[in-house]
């Protein structure tokens, strides 16, 4: 069984680290590497209807993983690039709240929130009031990753990830070197700084998955096409 997965996306962490841990009985690759499709796919939810797979909705992950930085009443939201989980996300606020949503790079969003503006970034830019918690307030709060599959031996991997999200909580440090190393992207130093910031949460909740499809359907209409 293959299991393919963004490894520089928060949503494979608790994968890459139960591999090293010896917790894996099947193959993961990286999706930004591979041209395969996994007979599992652990992604954003923004990112599956484009697959146009006649798979299902297994399981869904809660993750904090974006920051809210500067004004928060400021009628523009600046984020990253158009059809990022970080952009549906601005989009997804910018619903909720009325705003507007400009796309830039990471870094002119940020000096856009020094100039009273509102930015949307990852924690890994810069640790700020958290954007999950600020849509918890509006009744928004769903999870944006997804755990997508037609395999019969999925409760393998739901077992690996669960083990991979406790390995995590009990050793940040070597977790947060096993994620630096594997996923090529993020710095040690940044990622012991923010892994204890994710706090993944895996949901097999029928309601809580169905309230994914809900919310971020407001800015992906193809996403209700997905199914449980």
């Amino acid at each position: 069984m293959l299991v393919t997965a963004p490894f520089a996306g928060p949503v494979s962490f608790p994968t890459l680290v139960a591999k090293e841990n010896g917790k894996l009985d099947f193959e993961i690759k990286n999706s930004c590497e591979t041209q395969e499709i996994g007979d599992v796919i652990l992604d954003s939810i923004t990112n599956l209807p484009k697959l146009n797979l006649n798979y299902k909705l297994v399981a869904g992950v809660f993750i904090d993983m974006y920051s809210l930085i500067g004004n928060k009443n400021s009628n523009k939201i600046f984020t990253i690039r158009k059809g990022t989980l970080a952009d549906y996300n601005a989009r997804l606020l910018a619903i909720l709240t009325n705003k507007e949503v400009i796309n830039t790079t990471a870094e002119n969003a940020l000096n856009e929130a020094e100039k009273g503006n509102l930015a949307l970034v990852g924690i890994e830019v810069k640790i700020g009031e958290s954007f999950e918690e600020e849509v918890g307030k509006l009744n928004a709060r769903a999870a944006s990753c997804m755990i997508y599959s037609n395999s019969k031996e999925i409760d393998n991997v739901l077992k690996a990830y669960k083990e991979g999200i406790n390995i995590i909580k009990e050793d940040p440090k070597n977790s947060a070197r096993i994620i630096s190393q594997l996923s090529k992207y993020y710095s040690v130093n940044v990622m012991e700084k923010i892994i204890g910031i994710y706090r993944h949460r895996l949901t097999l909740n029928k309601n809580e998955l169905n309230k994914s499809i809900q919310i971020y359907s407001k800015v992906l209409p193809e996403i209700n096409k997905l199914e449980i």
